[in-house]
Order: structure tokens, then C-alpha cells, then sequence
């Protein structure tokens, strides 16, 4: 290749509009490791912290409790049912050290995963005091600590979950395909690792079709585009599903087989939850949301986050989310909010965001506070 043609190849790229990119943030690999290092580090320090002080009750602990009563040395149908989700389960059956080792390895998937969203808004050239707001509101947070060091299965669903959302918009609305089959893989991970994925993993590809799609006057776009999102995800449990169906004569078995009993009961539990003073502030992320939809100009996004927030719901109805599982809505949200802000915006856009930065960050803080789930941990650390 000639010197002239390889220097117009490069002045392509890099005159390429941002929301065709994906660019690593910072360009060199050790500074990018050492970000996500230094990311990392409250959160291992929290997870030692709460170690020592003998806080042993967590949904880790839960994990590899389950995880030692498998039994590794089968390998039929119902072995698959009982390990499902199988990337939680096989990690929490197999890493040394139990639940603290899970704590390390989710303080660790924290720093790499603040790195990738500082990264996503670097790409889509948010503003700087954006950038702080919403990373402040995100990861200062007591039940990001929380999720981050004690609940690896959901927490790392929900990163997934997150990163395919910051996707989603590049692959629909710009047409990069790359983003499609990330968004597509990320989403099939998070199933695999945490049930409670399969909630808003199927609510965000079922709300695809409302975004704006650059291809919108080509019959099936839209449909087709849902179909690259969901299609991973809904191939590995439906092909879960028909060996269990063929094996066991039942679609669903282990963890799954128990998700869909007790529908009525729940569903009078959760109605009762929106009562309480804990009910009403999850309801706010949801808000911050539709107010960032708003900003943007994307009503369409106001249906996506509605969607997202009411498979949560469901999700409990249905036995998919356990009690005290506030603190996911409130993470669920807060990274759909940041997904739906595009490159351009205006002083004015961006002043407004930054009010509802701040506004999610309070909020964060108020669920974190009323969270029975949350104050029943704390109270293993201070003896309440």
C-alpha cells in the first residue's frame, strides 16, 4: 500500500463522526489499566473492610452456599437446570476462597467497568461536568458498593446490561452493525450469568423498535434490528429449554422452575411495596429518566424507559427478582438515562442534564437509605 493512500485511509478514520467510533479511552493500554485500577480500589478496600468485619450474609454467599450442594460429577438435563445461570454458578463453584473472592473479582469488574462508561461518553463527546455528575451519581453510591462486593451474579448482569444499552443507540439509530452483535453478545452473557437479567434484557429489545431508526422506511428494519438484539439471549434459554422439555417433560427446572410460582402472592406483595415510603422513591430513576428523554428531544426513549421500569416490575411478580432488589432499578435506570443522551447537545441541554445528574445522585442516596434489604446488611456490621 503507497504512503498516499495509507495517510488517506487514516485521515478517513479519524475525521470519522464519533458516533461511528469506538475508540479506547485513554488511547494507551497501561493508562487504561491503570484507570480502571485506580477505579477499583475503593471497592476492594470496601470489600476487605466488610470481610473483617465479619459481614457474612450476602447474595455471594448465597451463590456459592447453592453452588456446593451441585453435584459437578453429573452432566444431564436437570445438572443443566440446577447450575442455571451457569456463568455465576460455575465461577462461584470453582474460584478459591468463596464469597470474598467473588467481592474482589466484583470490586475489579467495577474499575473496568466505570473505565468503559467514562469511555462511552468520551466517544459521544459529553461534556466534562457531564461526565463527573453522572459517574458521581452512578458509582458514589452506597448500593453500587453494595451490588459491586456482595451481589457478583446480578451486579455483573447488570454491567452487561448497561453496556449493551450504550449500544443499542449507535447500532439502531446510526447503523453500526458492530454495535448490533455487542449489544447482542452482552445481552446473552447477562442472561447466562443472572435470571434477573432476563427481565430487562427482554424489555430493552422489546422497546427497540420505538428508538429512531435510520433505516425506518425499509419494511422489517425494525424488526430485524429487535431480532440481532435478542437473538443470542433467546437461543441459549430457549435451547435450555427444549433439552429440559425433552429430558424432563418441562421447560423450566432448577432456579427457573421455581421463578414462576406464587404469581398472585407477589404481585399483592409488590402493589403493597409502591405504598411505602421505599416504593415511592424507586419510582424516581424512572422519572430522571423520562426527564432526560425529554431533554434529548427522544419521547420515544420515555417508552423504553417505562418498559424497562415495568419488566422490573413484572420481574418481581413473576419471582425473577428477589426482595431488596431496589438498588438494581435504581443502577438499571440511571445507565438507560445515560444511554439515551446523544453526541450533540446544546449549553442549554447540557446545564439541564447536569440537574438531573444531581437529582439521580440524591436520589441514589435516598434509595440506599430507605433499602430494608440494605439496612438488614448493615446491621451484620454494626450489630443492629
Amino acid at each position: 500500500m503507497s504512503e498516499s493512500s495509507t495517510n488517506t485511509r487514516a485521515l478517513r478514520i479519524a475525521t470519522r463522526p464519533p458516533r461511528t467510533r469506538l475508540d479506547a479511552w485513554p488511547r494507551r493500554t497501561p493508562r487504561r489499566w491503570m484507570l480502571r485500577g485506580v477505579f477499583a480500589l475503593p471497592y476492594v478496600i470496601f470489600a476487605l473492610v466488610v470481610f473483617i468485619l465479619g459481614a457474612t450474609d450476602s447474595p455471594n454467599a448465597t451463590l456459592v452456599d447453592r453452588a456446593a450442594q451441585i453435584d459437578w460429577d453429573r452432566a444431564d438435563a436437570q445438572w443443566l437446570g440446577d447450575i442455571f445461570p451457569p456463568i455465576s454458578t460455575l465461577l462461584a463453584g470453582f474460584v478459591p476462597g468463596g464469597a470474598l473472592t467473588l467481592s474482589i473479582i466484583g470490586a475489579l469488574s467495577a474499575g473496568i467497568f466505570l473505565q468503559k462508561l467514562i469511555e462511552i461518553m468520551v466517544q459521544r463527546r459529553f461534556a466534562r461536568s457531564t461526565i463527573v455528575i453522572l459517574m458521581m451519581a452512578l458509582a458514589l453510591n452506597p448500593l453500587f458498593f453494595y451490588n459491586a462486593t456482595q451481589n457478583y451474579a446480578a451486579f455483573l448482569g447488570l454491567l452487561l446490561f448497561g453496556l449493551g444499552l450504550s449500544h443499542i443507540v449507535r447500532f439502531i439509530t446510526w447503523g453500526n452493525t458492530e454495535s448490533g452483535f455487542r449489544t447482542g453478545i452482552y445481552f446473552m452473557v447477562a442472561v447466562l450469568t443472572d435470571i434477573t437479567a432476563l427481565v430487562y434484557v427482554t424489555a430493552a429489545a422489546l422497546s427497540a423498535p420505538f428508538l429512531r431508526h435510520r433505516r425506518a422506511g425499509v419494511v422489517g428494519a425494525r424488526r430485524a434490528n429487535a431480532l440481532v438484539i435478542l437473538y443470542p439471549a433467546a437461543s441459549a434459554l430457549l435451547s435450555l429449554a427444549a433439552l429440559n422439555a425433552l429430558f424432563l417433560g418441562r421447560p423450566f427446572a432448577g432456579a427457573t422452575q421455581t421463578a414462576f410460582t406464587g404469581f398472585s402472592d407477589r404481585l399483592i406483595v409488590v402493589a403493597e411495596f409502591f405504598s411505602t415510603v421505599e416504593g415511592m422513591i424507586v419510582i424516581a430513576p424512572l422519572v430522571s429518566a423520562w426527564m432526560v428523554a425529554l431533554i434529548v428531544r427522544r419521547p420515544g426513549a420515555i417508552i423504553i424507559s417505562t418498559l424497562v421500569f415495568a419488566a422490573f416490575i413484572v420481574g418481581f411478580a413473576l419471582g425473577l427478582l428477589p426482595s431488596g432488589s431496589t438498588g438494581n432499578i435504581f443502577m438499571a435506570m440511571t445507565l438507560l438515562a445515560i444511554a439515551l443522551i446523544p453526541t450533540a447537545r446544546t449549553d442549554r441541554g447540557t446545564l439541564m442534564i447536569a440537574f438531573v445528574g444531581i437529582f439521580q445522585l440524591a436520589v441514589g442516596w435516598a434509595t440506599a437509605l430507605t433499602s430494608t434489604a440494605f439496612a438488614g446488611w448493615l446491621s451484620q456490621i454494626f450489630g443492629g
